[in-house]
């Protein structure tokens, strides 16, 4: 039975979030609370900026697990999540992923860096039956074995979810972006700890996500 703790009070903005200061400009877009429309430029795309932000997780990568060596099975590209409330529609998430396999132990992992909008802060508990909501990026299942919230003083919220063959987390961002860390694929048990991958989610740095959105011509 899951172990749902929550050491912050956290609650969704309703409001428009706007791009952080070391990205802003006067001619830059509001990021709308309730998610993006559909845009060619985040549909699978490869640039500059998703090279940028494969080249951060390949060192943080070599830096955290030194006696690894990964597969990068998708380098990072733009996507988009489509399916807000089981439906293909727009609203939708805006993200770069990346995905790699573990050469030593068969493990799978995804790195995404989200633009806020669209995104619910935290883990969603379905332990009571409650209806699954995907704006929310994690969800606590009544069989994972520990799930929780942590806000940090700079008011990061720090969110994970576990049953012990994977790890789920994700920090949420002050600046509304977020950066998550999802590991398993485990058959006798995982070779890293829930706080192994939070802290890789600590260090994963968003700022590439806001320059691509900076350098979009259709936002």
């Amino acid at each position: 039975m899951s172990s749902f703790k929550r050491t912050a009070v956290v609650v969704a903005s309703a409001a428009a979030v706007f791009l952080p200061a070391t990205a802003a400009a006067a001619n830059d877009p509001e990021v709308p609370a309730e998610g993006w429309e559909y845009s060619e430029q985040w549909d699978g795309v490869r640039d500059e900026y998703t090279a940028e932000a494969n080249a951060e997780i390949d060192e943080l990568l070599a830096e955290h697990f030194e006696d690894w060596s990964f597969d990068n099975s998708l380098p990072t590209t733009r996507l988009q999540n489509y399916f807000i409330d089981g439906q293909n529609e727009t609203p939708v998430q805006r993200k770069f992923r990346t995905d790699y396999y573990v050469d030593q132990t068969g493990e799978g992992f995804e790195v995404a860096l989200y633009l806020p909008g669209g995104i619910a802060t935290g883990v969603q508990d379905l332990s009571g039956g409650a209806e699954l909501d995907m704006h929310y990026l994690l969800h606590c299942q009544e069989t994972d074995t520990d799930c929780g919230e942590e806000e940090l003083e700079d008011g990061t919220i720090v969110a994970w979810t576990t049953d012990g063959t994977y790890v789920d987390a994700a920090v949420f961002h002050p600046d509304g972006s977020v950066a998550t860390v999802w590991w398993g694929l485990a058959e006798d048990g995982l070779d890293v700890t829930t706080d192994e991958i939070i802290a890789l989610a600590l260090e994963l740095e968003t700022g590439p996500v806001w320059d691509a959105l900076e350098a979009d011509t259709d936002s």
